[in-house]
């Protein structure tokens, strides 16, 4: 008996109780108490979110998913937009729907990519850093607690200012995440809290030369580089697709910020750029070569969109 309840708490991260529960339930059958407290266990938050700042004429949208069960952060992903019908996306869309228009989103005209990648590593530090009894505290807590602590975030995040929040946080069971996330319900995951919940995927890239561009031992962090995905991996053609770096006649250059640049050797550079907050992209460079570089500030990225120009004249 002794050895199903310790089979069940390592396979799905129950504590003892849950354990016996379910297997007293189950005629204590472990593959059948595994199904079951995939069905029982509401410890699955999900934050959708989107916003819009009146001053900046920009809008976004952000998901948050967390185990609270495991402290584990398993989703953060966020996007800023001068395009308004970003501010459209329905929030009673299930996450995975959610996640997709998201990602869609990226591709739009208007759309800011490093300030996104900013406002999802503020949302990532802000849950990772929280502590344990205030990522428990979230299935209990109410929305209007959570929406003030990310209003706070995303007012940092402008300089002042809150933006109009709009958000919705919904609690599934593990079965319920796993069903749209494709995954087993009874997949092995960890009890413990782990720092690093979101595998990194670094891509195979090539950044776009240019003769009359900046010089690769002049590139610096926060750089906007042109890159190509050219990486030929399933997973890499998909979000190739997903980020707009892709068309029917092969990869097409895409904005991404260096995240970090570091000697490979005499005549190397080793430079790796930011897509998202799980996947980057690395790339083996001349130190003398020269490449489309953009370098401007953060805030002013986006300046000479025809978005901007639009609503600003």
């Amino acid at each position: 008996m002794q050895d199903k309840i310790s089979l069940l708490m390592e396979e799905t991260g129950c504590d003892q109780g849950e354990a016996e529960l379910a297997l007293e339930m189950c005629g204590y059958r472990v593959e059948e108490a595994i199904k079951a407290i995939a069905r029982l266990l509401r410890n699955i938050v999900v934050i959708k979110g989107k916003f819009r700042h009146e001053k900046t004429s920009q809008f976004g949208l952000f998901l948050v998913i967390l185990n609270i069960k495991a402290l584990d952060l398993l989703r953060c992903r966020a996007v800023l937009s001068f395009n308004p019908e970003v501010y459209a996306v329905p929030l009673d869309k299930g996450w995975f729907d959610f996640e997709k228009s998201l990602f869609g989103c990226r591709l739009w005209e208007g759309s800011v990519p490093a300030e996104s990648l900013e406002i999802e590593k503020r949302l990532t530090a802000h849950f990772r850093e929280s502590p344990p009894a205030a990522l428990e505290h979230l299935g209990r807590q109410e929305t209007a607690a959570v929406e003030s602590d990310i209003s706070r975030l995303l007012a940092r995040h402008f300089g002042g200012g809150a933006p109009k929040l709009n958000l919705r946080k919904d609690i599934l069971a593990l079965g319920e995440f796993h069903s749209l996330e494709g995954r087993s319900p009874g997949a092995r995951r960890s009890s413990r809290r782990v720092a690093k919940s979101e595998e990194q995927l670094v891509l195979k890239i090539e950044l776009v030369a240019d003769q009359t561009g900046m010089s690769a031992s002049e590139m610096r962090v926060g750089d906007m580089v042109s890159t190509k995905i050219v990486d030929q991996r399933d997973i890499a053609q998909y979000l190739s697709r997903v980020f707009g770096g892709h068309s029917d006649l092969g990869p097409v250059p895409i904005l991404a910020p260096v995240e970090a640049i570091e000697s490979s050797g005499e005549a190397e550079l080793l430079a790796r750029v930011r897509f998202s907050t799980g996947v980057c992209g690395d790339a083996s460079i001349p130190r003398e070569g020269r490449f489309k570089v953009l370098r401007v500030a953060v805030r002013n990225q986006e300046s000479h969109s025809w978005w901007r120009r639009f609503f600003r004249g």
